[in-house]
Parts: C-alpha cells; structure tokens; sequence
C-alpha cells in the first residue's frame, strides 16, 4: 500500500482507482504543493523549548542579536504559551528592539499576525504592542508592494479601541464580499478570520444589530449571518453566541419580521444550539446574558405551535368549520396577547405528515418540531393535542370532539411539554393529555367557564 505522501507525489495514481474519466490534475497538485510548503515551514522544536531557548539568549548570553528564525518563531509566538513574550517585559521589550532595529521583514509580518491572532482590546499586552507597532511601523522601509500600510490606515488596526468597529462597520454596511473586506484588514486565512480581531470586530457588529428597530435591521441581519457562516461550521465564533442571538432577535422586540425573515432567523439560530425547547442547556448562556431575545424566540415559537395546531388540524376537521374557528378566536386572543408562556402541540400520524410537509414548503424548520401522539383512547391519526402552561396552570385543547383539560397548581398530573424524540416514535400516549381535573366539552358557554377558571387561577385575561 501506498503512503499518503507518495500518492500525494503521484496523482496518476491516486486517480487511478475512478470509474469514471479522470479530472484535470492541476489544482490537485498545487494543493499538494501548498500542503508541502506547509510542511516545510513547521519548526520542528516545540514552542516550550524555543521560548525558554530565547529568554535564555537574551538574558544570560552575550550575542547582541538573535537569528533570523529564533526572531521570526519568537515573533509567532508572542502570545502563545507556557512562556508568552508578550506576557514578560524584558523579552517582549528585546524582541521589538531587534524587530525595529534589524529591520526583518518577516519578523514584523509575523508580530502582525500574533498581534491579530492574539487581540483582545482590553488586554494589556495587546495594547502595549499596538503602541510598539506603531512606533516601528511608521519609519519601516515598506516596499512599493507591501499592503501593511493600507490594511492599517484603513482599518485603524493598530488602534485597538478603533479597529474593530471600523472592521464591523465595513462588514454590516458594505456590499463587498466579506472574505476580501476580511483580506484587507489582513485577516487573510481561515484561522486568522476568527482570530481575536476577528472575533472583536464580530461581537462588536452584534452589538450594533441588537440596538436596531424592526425593518431597519433586516439587512444588517443578513450580513452578519453571512459572516457567521464564513467558516465550515454553523456559527464562525461560538464564544459569540449570546451576543448573536441578541442581534437575531432583539431588533424584534416590539415588531414582527417578515415571516420568511423570521424563519431565516430562527434556522440559523436553531442550526447551532437547537430548539430552545428540546435542547435548552445550549441556551443557557443566551438566556442568562440575552434574556430578552432568549424571550422573544420562545414567543415565536409558542406562536408558532398555537397557529400551526390550528392550521393543521384545520385542513381534516371540516365537518364543524363553525366550531374550530370559534376555538381558534378563542386561544388566538391569549396568543395575541402574550398570555401563554408555552405551547406544544402532539399530532397524530396524519398531522405529523401534514406539519413536517409544511416545514419543507415554507422553509421554516420550527414547524417540525412537534411531539407525536400514539393511538389509542378513542384517538385517530388525525387527533392533536395542543398542550399550553399559563403560569402554574396546565392546559390541554383537544381537536375535533376532545375535551379542554385544565390542571391547576397543586393538581397531579401536570403532562410535559416539548417531548420530541425525533425518530417517529410516539412521545405521548393520548391517556397522558385527558381526564385532567377540571374538563369539558365545548358546548355553549364553554369561552366564558374557560375565561373564568384562567383568570381566577392565573389573573390573567386576553
């Protein structure tokens, strides 16, 4: 068998095994070459022991300077640890001397980079070497090729109270492709792009979304989204999440987006942490720092299991059409009014196939999270429970001829929301849904005893 680098080194052969024509190799070798370059560049000596190598040089030798390479790998590895230089005066004090007064391109071009890598706008160190940076960048030698001198002036890079607002600006409110707004301001590769510029100027863009109203943050919306999808994951800086949220949801605190925006919004927020509802420990940090947008998408969603129970069960129940807009008008108006603090609906088979058919049309996956309802009890496919908890109080509106069931604080049998195993599995038995304490039918008179039993349990009114 052939080692990864000789089938590396003869593409022929690593093509040979297609069934079908074989493609032109050339990007494949010069991915190859880039690989092999990579390759030639790694040090060899572990950081550890070229730190302490160093330190040892300037403190206890007599040699003037350092080599080229010990200057350019101290320079990389300026914040890294056990033993950052950047972290001890003296050393961190000689490097930038030697960088400054030997003049080696690829030592400062390397200090530039840690100093992106490693930035974080209140940390000392980070603000020392700015200052140091800018010191030795303003008489530097640059060449007519070099970019430095533009990626900073533009940027305010060496600023570290500027540079990442003027990196989220450009990023919220240019029509540029983001990877090369991120090029210019030297963020140039992948691990760089979420570097710690990259993240500052991030969360920094996320605080400007979050203070946006309505309409006017939809665009700004769409950029950031983009940005955090730049790297293969679903969320480019996971540190950000909280303040992510809070620029995907605060903005609609007292308005409503598009529903085609809203879905977009809540996709990428469920893409990373899930449904709050089924996975709410990824929530957590959200709901601790972002308390308003963790409410708002928890609005959303209980909107969207009350209307979707009602819009579902509509389509097969058209026998009494009179009496299930009368039950829609009914809890609607406590929808409306924010009364319901959560909602989660059990569909039968028949209703399961109905929702996840609407989740792919609309493009809205919160319609597919729903809980499943086995047979039994009198119950048919077409059954569904929408389950809603007014503060201690527990309720459950049935579809067709079911029952409302009302539990109480104090009463046992409280069933809990937002079962969903995801594998077609039945999560409720219809059992788990009936025979609560207080019940009845809908008969005439039923909004008014409903009403009252809220409002003495609850104090609540729609």
């Amino acid at each position: 068998m052939k080692t990864l680098s000789a089938l590396l080194d003869d593409t022929k052969s690593l093509l040979a095994p297609l069934k079908v024509h074989a493609p032109e190799t050339i990007l494949l070798s010069r991915a190859v070459a880039a690989i092999k370059r990579d390759v030639q560049k790694v040090d060899v000596e572990q950081t550890k022991a070229l730190q302490l190598r160093v330190a040892d040089l300037i403190r206890n030798s007599q040699q003037t300077s350092l080599s080229s390479r010990d200057l350019k790998d101290s320079c990389r590895t300026f914040f890294h640890p056990p033993h950052a230089p950047a972290l001890q005066s003296d050393l961190r004090e000689t490097l930038c001397d030697q960088v400054q007064t030997l003049q080696k391109r690829s030592a400062l071009f390397a200090l530039l980079d840690a100093y992106l890598d490693g930035f974080e706008t209140s940390d000392e160190a980070i603000r020392w070497l700015a200052e140091r940076l800018s010191q030795i960048t303003s008489s530097w030698p640059w060449r007519d090729t070099d970019t430095w001198p533009e990626k900073i002036a533009n940027f305010d890079l060496l600023s570290p109270d500027l540079a990442p607002l003027r990196l989220a600006d450009e990023m919220l409110t240019s029509t540029h492709d983001q990877r090369r707004i991120l090029d210019r301001a030297g963020l140039d590769t992948d691990g760089r792009r979420q570097g710690g510029l990259g993240l500052a100027a991030f969360i920094a863009a996320c605080q400007q979304v979050r203070l946006l109203k309505g309409g006017t943050a939809v665009q700004p919306q769409k950029r950031l989204m983009d940005w955090a999808s730049l790297s293969s994951t679903s969320l480019a800086y996971p540190t950000a999440w909280p303040q992510f949220a809070g620029a995907l949801f605060e903005p609609w605190s007292s308005r409503e987006p598009s529903p085609s925006h809203r879905a977009v919004l809540l996709d990428r927020a469920m893409a990373f942490a899930g449904d709050p509802r089924i996975t709410p420990q990824r929530w957590r940090p959200v709901e601790e720092t972002a308390a308003g947008a963790y409410a708002i998408i928890l609005r959303w969603l209980t909107q969207t299991s009350v209307r979707q129970f009602f819009d579902i069960v509509s389509e097969t129940m058209t026998d009494r059409p009179d009496m299930w807009r009368e039950r829609r008008a009914f809890w609607e108006e406590y929808l409306d009014a924010n009364q319901i603090d959560a909602a989660w609906v059990a569909f039968g088979s028949d209703g399961a196939r109905r929702a996840d058919r609407a989740a792919r049309k609309s493009g809205d996956g919160s319609l597919s999270k729903y809980g499943r309802l086995s047979s039994g009890s009198g119950r048919t496919s077409q059954h569904a429970a929408l389950i809603m908890t007014f503060g201690d109080t527990t309720i459950v509106e049935w579809s067709h001829n079911g029952a409302w069931n009302v539990w109480t604080r104090g009463d046992q049998g409280h069933p809990p929301l937002f079962r969903h195993n995801g594998h077609a599995r039945p999560d409720y038995d219809p059992s788990e849904l009936m025979g609560a304490p207080t019940r009845g039918p809908h008969m005439s008179g039923w909004q008014t005893k409903l009403a009252r039993i809220i409002s003495n349990q609850t104090g609540r009114r729609p």
